[in-house]
């Protein structure tokens, strides 16, 4: 259901601005494509937008003259970012240099491995994130130090939300909401919002203000238990992150001048 409503919410979007002259838009989406385009839109042309077929992190295209822009979107305000597979997880992991030892805690955590007296996994009991935490957060703590360094971070968010695995193309802005209310931020403001929040204290494995864990929290018997071999990457409260930053920037633009 959350995913047909991601894909109208597209559509609604490439509706709103196809073949529609800036000055035909709301205020809000005028200042969102002034920002985009800068001194380049006028209302002198159409505006053109269409979806993007391939699987990547734009999701549809808008252009101006011969300027085409590259718009990731998202309709909630807690979202999954990025989804892949967790051998592919591993591997990525093991060429960014993160230590095996330090990658297998990862790997207890998403599994929910139990260990018996002498430290050795018991294959037979599976632990929720909650009773995970409770018992290994020291483990969960190191992995997060380890990897909430400024060189990953931002190695991260080119993988998770930028530019993705299969695509030669950044995102040129990413936008939160529909068409009737959305907010946006530029691609080069959105490292500085992320880096910004590395030193957040979250008990889940995290790159900064994106939560790292598998796609469903499953028990043993769940009829979804492939959702176990999926590593999702989630950032909750998108909007409020990027309507804090844009005050922050109009605060220090006000004091310099």
């Amino acid at each position: 259901m959350l995913r047909n409503y991601g894909f109208q919410n597209e559509y609604d979007f490439i509706e709103y601005f196809n073949n529609k002259y800036l000055y035909e838009l709301n205020d809000n989406s005028q200042t969102f494509l002034k920002e985009l385009f800068g001194d380049v839109i006028d209302n002198n042309e159409k505006i053109k937008s269409w979806k993007n077929k391939m699987m990547q992190k734009t999701d549809i295209f808008i252009k101006y003259k011969n300027y085409i822009k590259n718009i990731s979107l998202k309709c909630g305000n807690s979202n999954s970012m990025h989804g892949e597979s967790i051998e592919d997880f591993k591997r990525y992991l093991e060429k960014l240099k993160i230590p095996y030892n330090t990658i297998e805690k990862y790997f207890s955590y998403h599994y929910g491995y139990a260990r018996d007296g002498d430290g050795s996994i018991d294959f037979s009991k599976s632990l929720s994130s909650e009773e995970y935490k409770k018992i290994y957060q020291e483990e969960i703590d190191i992995f997060n130090n380890s990897i909430n360094k400024t060189r990953i971070i931002v190695d991260m968010i080119d993988r998770f939300i930028v530019r993705g695995r299969n695509s030669d193309y950044d995102i040129d802005a990413f936008v939160c909401g529909t068409v009737d209310e959305y907010v946006w931020i530029m691609k080069y403001d959105l490292y500085d919002l992320i880096l910004s929040k590395r030193c957040l204290d979250y008990t889940s494995p995290h790159i900064a203000c994106l939560t790292i864990g598998p796609k469903k929290n499953l028990n043993r018997d769940s009829k979804n238990a492939k959702d176990r071999y999926v590593v999702c990457i989630r950032w909750n409260f998108i909007r409020e992150s990027i309507i804090e930053l844009k005050k922050n920037l109009v605060r220090v633009s006000n004091s310099v001048n």
